[in-house]
């Protein structure tokens, strides 16, 4: 099957929008690459994922330092995955903070968004990879490379096929 750009889009972020929980790898200078399990709050059409976090945590200096990320997103029952790379930054905007505030994160961040104890993190990803059986995106016949797209302008192209991709 032949995919277009913007349906392998379509099915990353239904992925993501439908599974709020991924993992957030950054980079230390110390100690590699980190990894740890998040919530996001946002994904919005062209794939920029927001995630709240405490300016002190660990990957807010992490990407402070180092100001990029990958997020990966599982559809287990699809088996099907979507891993988004690129630039990351920090947003102490508590305008913005109030906009994508969602009271379940009262429980870690008890004074609100305009607290001074929460920031977004905004991963604006260059490369997403996809895969999902289920769809079938994948390489025939159930290979193990994901659809690669990449960010041209603004918007996205799928890259041609690398069979070094592969899990």
């Amino acid at each position: 099957m032949v995919l277009r750009t913007d349906t392998v889009l379509g099915i990353a972020l239904g992925i993501m929008r439908s599974h709020p929980y991924g993992f957030l790898a950054t980079t230390s200078s110390r100690s590699g690459p980190n990894l740890r399990l998040v919530q996001h709050l946002l994904v919005d059409d062209e794939a920029t994922i927001w995630i709240s976090t405490s300016p002190r945590s660990r990957k807010a200096h992490e990407i402070a330092a180092r100001p990029t990320a990958t997020y990966g997103v599982e559809d287990r029952a699809a088996f099907a995955y979507v891993t988004a790379s690129g630039p990351a930054e920090l947003v102490d905007d508590p305008t913005v903070g109030a906009r994508l505030w969602d009271e379940d994160l009262r429980a870690f961040f008890p004074a609100g968004p305009y607290g001074g104890d929460f920031v977004l993190i905004r991963l604006r990803p260059e490369t997403l990879e996809v895969m999902d059986f289920a769809r079938q995106v994948h390489p025939e016949p159930y290979g193990l490379a994901p659809e690669v797209m990449t960010r041209q302008g603004p918007g996205w192209v799928l890259r041609p096929g690398d069979p070094g991709a592969g899990g």
